[in-house]
């Protein structure tokens, strides 16, 4: 996965703008970014956001496709790269979403720097989609969607 430095701020950017308010966003990626270089100044903020993005992406994605009136087959597929970056941001700020105890820009900054570790909540989310994804694999053929 390349992810270039001008690409991933305006996802990430686009990904946690609620309402319209793109300046907003702004401002808590970068409070996001200087507490990062700050609580953590070994690191560069950019590799430990490339590397929390690479372990919080998903390699597949399950699937849901409604045969008949109550029957729903689920199997997996596999993702782009553009795909696996769009999931990771997703994953990434909607469990910085549910933990609402602190602040966003704090604990988004939490979420990467765990992430990058491989212990966040992201990361296990992660997990956890790829073991149903391997439980789910005999539906994997049926590409009957495309």
């Amino acid at each position: 996965m390349i992810i270039s430095k001008k690409n991933y701020k305006n996802r990430i950017l686009n990904h946690i703008t609620i309402n319209g308010n793109k300046r907003t966003s702004e401002k808590l990626l970068l409070k996001t970014l200087k507490l990062m270089q700050a609580t953590h100044q070994k690191k560069d903020f950019e590799a430990i956001l490339r590397t929390s993005l690479i372990n919080s992406s998903p390699s597949l994605y399950i699937k849901q496709i409604k045969r008949r009136r109550r029957h729903v087959v689920e199997f997996p597929f596999l993702l782009s790269s553009k795909l696996k970056i769009t999931y990771a941001l997703k994953y990434l700020i909607s469990n910085t979403r549910k933990n609402s105890s602190k602040a966003f820009y704090e604990s988004f900054t939490t979420e990467l720097v765990d992430s990058s570790r491989k212990t966040s909540s992201t990361y296990k989310q992660k997990i956890d989609l790829h073991k149903t994804g391997f439980i789910k694999r005999k539906f994997a053929n049926y590409r009957w969607f495309k």
